[in-house]
């Protein structure tokens, strides 16, 4: 093949190529989702020195929703704390449910202690006090919480009235 047929051929050839190189619209691909930010929470135990130790811990997924940021919260305490202090609640508690009012309450639900789990007027206060402040510290527009077991109101554990919405004792908790 020479002279005008060869050209023809080349010709042909280089359209055929220019024309299998016309850009290919890129499919456009989905989002990721965005890596979830480590949030801090402060949660409070007690101390043997009988005040409240805040103790930050870091949380992988904080939810954003009040709901499930208390059930979270109470469950992280449930846990124990990372540095030694003592148990809040002295018995295996499980987090009901948990929900808030307009008015800035939230009331946790738990499951009930068994008999004599909660040793006295201080051991209640530890667990009423170390569940309160934990929650508002740590949940913007919650001002007061209340404690239920076994989704009923109670009047108390032994010595505290729980019967109503309690506010934190900024004095219960170490400086």
């Amino acid at each position: 093949m020479s002279g005008p047929s060869f050209r023809a051929a080349a010709g042909l050839l280089l359209a055929l190529i220019a024309a299998c190189r016309r850009e290919v619209a890129e499919v456009p691909q989905p989002t990721p989702p965005p890596t979830p930010v480590p949030s801090r929470v402060v949660l409070f135990f007690p101390g043997g020195d009988g005040l409240l130790h805040g103790e930050s811990r870091e949380i992988a997924e904080l939810p954003d929703a009040p709901v499930p940021r208390i059930r979270l919260l109470v469950e992280e305490l449930a846990m124990g704390s990372q540095r030694g202090w003592a148990a809040v609640y002295p018995w295996s508690v499980t987090v009901l449910g948990a929900f808030v009012d307009g008015s800035g309450n939230a009331y946790v639900d738990l499951s009930p202690p068994p008999p004599g789990a909660v040793q006295g007027s201080a051991g209640e206060a530890a667990l009423l006090y170390a569940t309160v402040s934990t929650v508002v510290v740590n949940c913007p527009g919650i001002r007061r919480v209340q404690l239920l077991l076994d989704g009923q109101e109670v009047e108390t554990l032994g010595h505290l009235d729980l019967s109503r919405p309690v506010a934190p004792r900024p004095e219960f908790v170490a400086p």
